[in-house]
């Protein structure tokens, strides 16, 4: 068949969101057939997206959701911001937010888990993959759970794009034995200061005790050259240490709404208000594209790599 219809083409585009000349090959493969067509171009999408899934992704959104029993945040990384701004792919990212929902799931159980009635998460992650042009990974999830019903949980999304999906995300889990609308309230203020100041740990027992040791080690070789007295030193040292654990526990942290106070001052307050005896039980905090090395190229490579790509 040589005569293709501009109404068949734009069809089959509107249909799987492929490049106009792709679906106009497409049908000419298949005599015209839409589903022979649509099945061409998902193998040959698959086949793109495996040759792209090699390329760093760095880019993208996270994204979290609360209910009674659980809260957890994703990261959805892309190569570029300009995808995360593509509304295709914040669909993906809020409909994997409603099947994480569903029950607490690892990445592989997630991949596997139903998407649509035709596809799994794996799959329709090959499709988008393939629509869009760019490597989409599914990088990490974490959940915080309340089966025992005696937490209340907050959150914060930072750089927001809606009321679930950003750029940072921190999730809180407040013990409480109370149950006032205050305690959210809370909950979601220590999760907008533990973005904003990123603690590594709710107190000193909670913190690596390697990291506290390696600290040590880096104060004590830093002031070994200052040719003081060991006395000395141990006292310096021992000063800088307890300023770093002020920086990185959070209860020790100076709370961000109002710094002549630290997060313990204000939990303190609040019970005292309330009668009550809450306490931080844990957090989670995704910041979007940490701890992801991405491969640096001058532009003359890029130009040359793309021109190697095309020839």
């Amino acid at each position: 068949m040589s005569n293709i219809s501009a109404s068949k083409i734009k069809e089959l585009r509107d249909k799987t969101g492929a490049g106009m000349m792709d679906c106009k090959s497409a049908l000419l493969e298949n005599d015209g057939d839409l589903d022979s067509a649509t099945s061409w171009l998902r193998k040959k999408g698959i086949a793109n997206a495996d040759k792209k899934s090699s390329r760093t992704a760095s880019e993208g959104l996270v994204g979290l959701k609360i209910n009674e029993k659980m809260s957890f945040i994703i990261e959805v990384n892309t190569e570029t911001d300009f995808v995360s701004k593509n509304e295709d792919f914040q669909n993906y990212v809020s409909k994997i937010l409603d099947i994480c929902s569903i029950k607490e799931l690892t990445i592989e159980e997630l991949l596997l888990h139903k998407y649509d009635e035709t596809y799994n998460v794996a799959e329709s992650l090959k499709n988008l993959i393939a629509k869009i042009g760019e490597n989409i990974v599914i990088r990490r999830l974490v959940y915080l759970s309340n089966d025992e019903g005696k937490f209340v949980f907050g959150s914060y999304i930072h750089n927001k794009i809606n009321s679930k999906l950003g750029k940072m995300a921190c999730i809180t889990k407040l013990k409480a034995n109370v149950s006032i609308d205050e305690v959210t309230s809370l909950a979601n203020k220590i999760a907008m200061h533990i973005t904003a100041s990123k603690p590594l740990a709710i107190n000193e027992e909670a913190l690596n005790p390697d990291l506290i040791a390696n600290e040590k080690e880096i104060f004590i070789a830093q002031l070994k050259e200052s040719g003081k007295p060991d006395n000395i030193i141990e006292k310096i040292v021992e000063g800088k240490l307890k300023k770093y654990l002020s920086e990185v526990t959070l209860i020790n942290q100076n709370w961000i709404i109002d710094p002549s106070l630290k997060v313990k001052n204000i939990i303190k307050e609040f019970n005292e208000k309330n009668n009550s005896n809450i306490s931080v039980s844990d957090f989670k905090l995704f910041i979007l594209g940490e701890g992801i090395e991405v491969d640096e190229k001058n532009f003359s490579e890029e130009v040359a790599a793309q021109l190697n790509n095309t020839s």
